[in-house]
């Protein structure tokens, strides 16, 4: 059989696994198939082997931030920001993890950092809204009525 069946086949295979595993959104599958395609070409082209993984390598340096740059525009996330509406209408309350000061949200712990402005120290115990995510980071706004409570004093 021709090399560049083989390539292709690996092509078909990645984009298949692309879609059904990350429905499609998986920016790493989708690199190594557009490769496997740079390598069907190169094998068209009459390359040797070594040269067909050379100008598939070289492909995947192109590919990588055009893919980046295509998801970001697809997805309408901007650099390092992004929000989640299905925290939208919900309290968190800061957490003490180890060094830092956590919120867990939908199954994960993000850490947290106070939004820029707020005049609050963000302690454990303290209930959060998440306005958006920076990374990993949840920036967040503490409820107005949120301080931690201390133990009650007796008179």
């Amino acid at each position: 059989m021709e090399p560049w069946v083989y390539w292709l086949a690996l092509a078909l295979v990645l984009f298949a696994v692309d879609i059904v595993v990350a429905g499609g959104a998986s920016g790493i599958l989708l690199v190594l198939a557009l490769m496997a395609l740079a390598g069907v070409l190169a094998a068209l082209l009459g390359l040797d082997v070594t040269a067909q993984l050379a100008f598939a390598a070289v492909s995947g340096l192109v590919f990588i931030p055009l893919v980046i740059v295509i998801m970001r525009r697809i997805t309408g996330r901007r650099e390092g920001q992004h929000s989640d509406g299905r925290l939208a209408d919900e309290t968190y309350t800061v957490q003490q993890e180890a060094d830092r000061l956590v919120v867990k949200a939908l199954g994960d712990v993000y850490p947290v950092k106070a939004e820029a402005g707020s005049d609050t120290t963000l302690q454990p115990g303290t209930a959060v809204r998440i306005l958006r995510f920076e990374g990993i980071t949840a920036i967040v706004r503490p409820e107005a009525s949120s301080a931690p409570e201390g133990p009650a004093e007796k008179p």
